[in-house]
């Protein structure tokens, strides 16, 4: 059974690659605009500013195999400044070691997040069903949630059947028994992946991926959001008052113990999301070796992020069949309460 879906996805990344990608040149990479993304816990994160000195570009220059020289003459570097750029971005494990010159960092175009989409669908599609035929188990654990006495399932059904079941609460399971990480990518003796990744759907977040993001209201209180419309939502929190208030007056309240019942929802499709990640574990491999990542970053790195657009794809295949609603603005929010 696993030989034969490997061999129905593997069908699917040749139909995939049936179109080349045209090439990116200079102009290209400067006219655009980039998002720069990271996975990380604590104090892990960058000591730097990639946009700094032009280094993001001088990474997506590299990742679109555009000649280190036509780079320079571009941007105006000696042949000193040049090479600080480039230890400078080997001591931050931002570049490869050795002379290849190549990102080690995860970075996606408009091109390879098509790619990256298009190779999604056939697991994307098996997870999409698995929640439908795990529909009437979540929505009875839901049940047994103090939450569900005043959150109905239809309110809540975009965060639990997308953050719950595939991100947030599951993101750590795909690390630690798919991927078997026991740590995030050492950096600079930091641990985090990062991600640059053309602005593409725009005012959407970069390929429309859904997220979380936090922000501190106070000791004890934490407004999240999960979606793909966070910086505009951003900037309204940040200029309109009454839009922070709307929220408090709206969001539901997860309390320690609520975010606690979203954990036991997540560990009831974990085994089931394991699985079907394991039956295409070839699969995967295989994409990571034609999408070309493989001469970049290491599996672990590249399958993290394409974890996200697997997991954002199977949310758009659930609105579409109806499970779920995804929010007008494109996020959902609610209040932590820890």
């Amino acid at each position: 059974m696993k030989q034969i879906l490997f061999s129905l996805s593997l069908v699917w990344v040749l139909m995939s690659c049936g179109t080349s990608n045209k090439v990116v040149t200079l102009d290209d990479v400067f006219s655009q605009q980039y998002e720069q993304k990271m996975i990380s816990s604590g104090q892990n994160f960058p000591d730097f500013y990639a946009e700094n000195d032009s280094l993001n570009l001088f990474l997506i220059a590299l990742h679109e195999r555009i000649p280190v020289k036509k780079f320079q003459k571009r941007v105006g570097w000696s042949s000193a400044e040049l090479n600080t750029h480039i230890e400078f971005l080997k001591s931050k494990d931002w570049l490869a070691p050795g002379d290849s010159l190549r990102p080690s960092i995860f970075i996606a175009g408009s091109d390879d997040g098509k790619a990256l989409y298009s190779h999604s669908t056939p697991i994307s599609l098996e997870i999409s069903r698995a929640i439908e035929d795990e529909l009437y188990k979540i929505k009875k654990q839901y049940q047994k949630t103090k939450l569900s006495k005043s959150q109905s399932f239809e309110t809540m059904a975009f965060f639990i059947l997308s953050d719950v079941l595939l991100d947030n609460w599951q993101i750590n399971a795909v690390e630690k028994e798919f991927l078997k990480a026991e740590t995030r990518p050492e950096r600079h003796q930091n641990y985090y992946y990062y991600a640059i990744m053309e602005h593409v759907q725009a005012p959407r977040e970069a390929f429309g991926i859904y997220g979380n993001q936090y922000r501190s209201l106070n000791d004890s209180t934490t407004l999240s959001i999960y979606g793909n419309n966070r910086t505009v939502a951003n900037t309204k929190l940040k200029n309109e008052p009454q839009f922070l208030e709307d929220i408090l007056k709206t969001a539901p309240r997860l309390s320690a113990e609520n975010q606690q019942e979203m954990g036991d929802i997540a560990a009831l499709f974990k085994p089931v999301l394991l699985d079907i990640l394991e039956k295409h574990r070839n699969y995967i491999r295989h994409v990571y070796q034609v999408s070309g990542y493989a001469k970049e970053i290491s599996f672990e790195e590249f399958f993290i992020w394409w974890y996200h657009f697997i997991y954002t794809e199977t949310t758009n295949m659930l609105a579409e069949n109806g499970t779920l609603t995804v929010p007008e603005d494109g996020n959902f929010y609610y209040i932590g309460m820890h």
